[in-house]
């Protein structure tokens, strides 16, 4: 199956939310990750207070977050004016279709600055779709998977902060990445990893060896043959 992530050269910026700042820092490589991508990566305010929450509940990334933020690898924006009430109209209503502080704030930026959002989880995800078609979606993987970010980590890198976000945040894989993301952490580790445990229990590996991306290079690549046997501690 080929994967090829929906984070292109033509987004000029990206809004993250809480959960995809949560995996980032969970990888041990946010920093580089992000540098990596050679463009703005921008978070609320909302989002900033969302990890910083979290962080009390016993993660302890948030000294990072402060450091990315200082060195403006990330930076941070308000809400104000047409975003404001966006996410006013996106925190209001019955549970089924309202979002969170964090979810609500990043579309409503995105869709207000015309750019896109990193968002995992999926009532954003549908409730996204249905509001702002016009805003283009990606996830953490797709991050993960851009070309820019594959080739500044390095695949063993990448495989180990990828390893890292699922076993320490439980990063969401959408069911047409998985192979991309098995293959890239080795099939051994996949069982470590209780994100991935349902979708390897519903859809084994194709078996036509590494998956490819678009342009029809292998992920791996023949210098990293190995990659996919490593295990990761």
């Amino acid at each position: 199956m080929i994967f090829s992530s929906c984070l292109t050269e033509e987004d000029c910026e990206l809004v993250l939310d809480s959960s995809v700042v949560i995996n980032l820092l969970a990888t041990g490589h946010a920093a580089a990750i992000l540098k990596s991508l050679a463009m703005p990566v921008v978070l609320t305010d909302n989002v900033v207070r969302e990890v910083e929450f979290d962080s009390f509940k016993g993660r302890h990334e948030i000294g990072l977050l402060q450091e990315m933020i200082a060195d403006q690898v990330l930076l941070v924006r308000q809400l104000e004016g047409q975003a404001l009430e966006t996410f006013f109209a996106l925190v209001s209503g019955p549970a089924s279709e309202s979002l969170g502080d964090g979810e609500a704030a990043t579309l409503a930026l995105a869709h207000a600055k015309g750019c896109s959002a990193a968002i995992d989880e999926k009532k954003a995800t549908r409730l996204a779709a249905e509001r702002f078609a016009s805003t283009r979606l990606v996830t953490t993987v797709d991050i993960l998977a851009h070309n820019s970010v594959r080739v500044g980590l390095g695949e063993a890198m990448l495989a180990d902060a990828a390893f890292q976000a699922l076993r320490f945040a439980r990063m969401q894989v959408r069911e047409h990445q998985f192979n991309w993301i098995a293959r890239l952490i080795g099939p051994q580790n996949v069982e470590a990893c209780s994100s991935l445990r349902r979708l390897a229990r519903r859809r084994p590996l194709a078996s036509g060896g590494v998956d490819e991306l678009a342009d029809g290079k292998s992920l791996l690549g023949e210098a990293n043959e190995g990659v996919g046997s490593r295990r990761f501690p």
